[in-house]
């Protein structure tokens, strides 16, 4: 007798699985939740930290680790596992491309001690980037440092870079990176606002699709739906037997998905799931 194909689905957050309110509505919650315990294989892949996952995928009890900083890391029973680090001499030119550039990027490092993520930024800071850091500075296993300094020690341990400032000095600063660091690097528009970008760096060999591909790996998966509206969730597509984009996705997005479902303030993600389980 054949046995049933496993599929594992994975879900970006910010303007997939997230309704507007940036939150996973109570009705994904439930129908996710249904889904799990009815055997289906279900994570996460995001550029957040677990310092926002924890609170935001509370009301969903998985047994899958989800990945985290853009597959720079998996968070797993409250720990944060399969970490890959940048190179300290690549750190620091990144660091000086992105003061060439006007641009001042939160820096992740990993206190393997205290378990606990420090992010360093400096104490200058726009409107969009102290935005950034006041929605997640009483955060849990993140720790902000604010500071212009960052001590030698760290230098080696750093797993993700991530900028949020002017769409063009962003860009700026990721065409100049892109020319002599052998990192994994995106680069994309905010999705609530064109005007600003994003511009994330991690180790060379470092994406969301190399994290889910390990995952499905360890679960020997059959097929892979991936759920995703930005440019970073693009190297998932290379993995998926399935790319599936919400309406509200970014055009480059829409013009390569497989699938497009109902944008992300209709529990579109979840009932997708729902209804294939």
């Amino acid at each position: 007798m054949n046995r049933p194909t496993k599929v594992l689905y994975v879900s970006d957050l910010d303007g997939t699985l997230l309704n507007r309110q940036s939150v996973v509505s109570e009705r994904s919650a439930q129908l996710l939740q249904a889904a799990i315990d009815r055997g289906a294989l279900f994570t996460i892949a995001t550029a957040r930290t677990p310092a926002t996952v924890d609170g935001l995928m509370s009301q969903i009890r998985g047994s899958l680790p989800y990945v985290v900083m853009t597959g720079a890391a998996m968070w797993h029973n409250h720990r944060l596992v399969n970490r890959h680090y940048m190179q300290a001499e690549r750190l620091a030119a990144l660091r000086d491309i992105c003061s060439q550039n006007g641009i001042r990027p939160f820096y992740y490092f990993y206190n393997e001690e205290e378990e606990i993520i420090n992010a360093y930024h400096s104490p200058q800071m726009s409107d969009a980037e102290r935005a950034f850091y006041l929605q997640r500075a009483n955060a849990p296993h993140k720790r902000f440092v604010i500071s212009d300094r960052i001590p030698d020690n760290l230098l080696g341990s750093a797993m993700l870079t991530f900028a949020i400032g002017d769409y063009d000095h962003i860009v700026a600063a990721h065409a100049r990176a892109r020319e002599v660091l052998p990192c994994s690097m995106t680069c994309y528009r905010d999705i609530f606002d064109a005007s600003t970008g994003l511009f994330e760096v991690m180790a060379h060999g470092v994406s969301k699709a190399a994290a889910v591909a390990e995952i499905a790996r360890s679960v020997a998966a059959d097929e892979i739906v991936v759920f995703g509206d930005s440019a970073n969730d693009l190297s998932m597509k290379t993995i998926a037997t399935r790319f599936v984009a919400p309406a509200n996705a970014a055009q480059e997005v829409l013009a390569v998905a497989d699938e497009i479902i109902d944008d992300n303030t209709t529990d579109s993600v979840a009932r997708y799931i729902a209804e294939r389980v």
